[in-house]
């Protein structure tokens, strides 16, 4: 080979040495599951975490019956971002590592409007009765796929002597935040979801929790999937969740931390 070609060949191997990495060579995002009442929170502090760490996250949400039901049917997961009952329940059947748990925060469940509209009384459960009853439309996540505030309205509105007042009246959604955006968007009147999820929703007003009587609490825990391929950087996300930036997060979406 003659001097000229030898040396463009030295140029185009330098100028491959140059290049920046492949993106097969760079680490993987965590892949996070979680349902929509932690997901605002979640992504938030996602971002600030791939800010300090340069560690992409990759958040899937459904709702809690959904996400188990997922990792259950082997989707891959780092970290696993669930209602305490759920995280229980893949804990048993060795898809979290128990010992990794931790708690983001506890959800109440609440009342959401369109954003301008009268706000009902709902301080009383015969309140609160009296104003679901006076909707048009209500909405909630589907019961049948296992969401949480979706099993807990259609059992509040069975227990209230409701079901046949609301039949046709009713609209369910695959999770909470479709519910709420049913309400900003003026197809519904009134939507029941997770007070987080309520805020996350520029069109919609939140009334206020129910009444302590027709109340659920959720406690939402974090959990490192036994399967991660990435256990460290679930821990590490999972730290910052539960840290006091990430505790500040869920606290302003209206979590009772601490």
């Amino acid at each position: 080979m003659h001097m000229g070609g030898l040396k463009m060949q030295r140029r185009a191997l330098f100028a491959a040495l140059a290049l920046p990495m492949p993106a097969l060579a760079q680490a993987a995002p965590l892949r996070v599951l979680g349902t929509g009442a932690v997901a605002a929170s979640a992504q938030d502090i996602a971002v600030a975490f791939t800010a300090r760490t340069g560690r992409a996250v990759a958040l899937q949400t459904a709702n809690a019956g959904v996400v188990a039901r997922r990792l259950r049917d082997g989707e891959a997961a780092d970290l696993v971002l669930n209602s305490a009952a759920q995280i229980s329940a893949l804990a048993g059947a060795g898809l979290v590592e128990a010992a990794s748990a931790r708690e983001l925060g506890r959800m109440l469940i609440g009342v959401a409007v369109p954003r301008g509209a009268a706000r009902p009384d709902i301080s009383t459960e015969a309140a609160l009765r009296a104003a679901i009853l006076a909707a048009p439309v209500i909405a909630h996540s589907d019961p049948a796929t296992g969401a949480t505030a979706g099993s807990h309205a259609a059992r509040l509105i069975e227990r209230l002597g409701l079901v046949e007042a609301l039949r046709g009246r009713v609209l369910v959604f695959p999770g909470g935040g479709a519910a709420v955006g049913a309400v900003a968007e003026g197809r519904a009147a009134m939507a029941l979801s997770q007070i987080s999820e309520i805020i996350a929703v520029p069109g919609a007003a939140l009334v206020g929790p129910l009444p302590d009587t027709a109340q659920l609490v959720t406690p939402y825990v974090g959990a490192v999937a036994t399967g991660a391929a990435d256990a460290e950087g679930a821990r590490g996300l999972l730290a910052a969740l539960t840290g006091p930036e990430g505790q500040a997060r869920f606290r302003a979406a209206g979590f009772a931390v601490g």
